[in-house]
């Protein structure tokens, strides 16, 4: 928690990007994606939607969820197209002296403490038109993977 307060608080920081949870978990891995990877029918797409899939009974075993959202490919997104992205400024901090909940990164989303604004906190995500993004990105690398190589 102590490295990402520095890193939230520094002067040095020209722009920091927060995409969060509440965002990355409105994008998973439903059934209609996983078929729409099995569909190409290669070794590659094979591999990605057994990763994919790999922490589907956790999500639904803690957290309830049908499918498995993805975290990564979201904030990657975000540098690829910020259009698929509503945001906001806010000031963005840690807890750090909580007892239950010390790490935790704490948006002032009602600008209730009056701090500075250091932080771009991704607040929405068109979901469909980020799934045409990351299914033509997966196309593309699918159709140059190695896997898919017969020798």
């Amino acid at each position: 928690p102590d490295a990402a307060h520095i890193v939230f608080t520094s002067p040095h920081v020209p722009r920091l990007v927060m995409v969060p949870l509440e965002l990355t978990h409105t994008v998973c891995v439903t059934p209609e994606i996983s078929e729409r990877l099995r569909s190409l029918n290669s070794p590659f797409s094979s591999m990605l939607n057994h990763l994919l899939q790999f922490f589907v009974s956790t999500y639904k075993q803690v957290f309830q969820f049908d499918s498995p959202p993805l975290h990564d490919p979201c904030a990657v997104a975000y540098v690829a197209d910020r259009d698929l992205f509503e945001e906001k400024l806010m000031h963005v901090d840690i807890e750090r002296t909580s007892e239950f909940c010390q790490g935790r990164t704490v948006c002032d989303l009602y600008d209730m403490h009056r701090k500075e604004k250091n932080c771009v906190v991704a607040m929405k995500i068109k979901v469909e038109q980020f799934w045409k993004m990351m299914l033509d990105a997966i196309e593309l690398a699918d159709k140059n993977s190695p896997l898919n190589k017969t020798k």
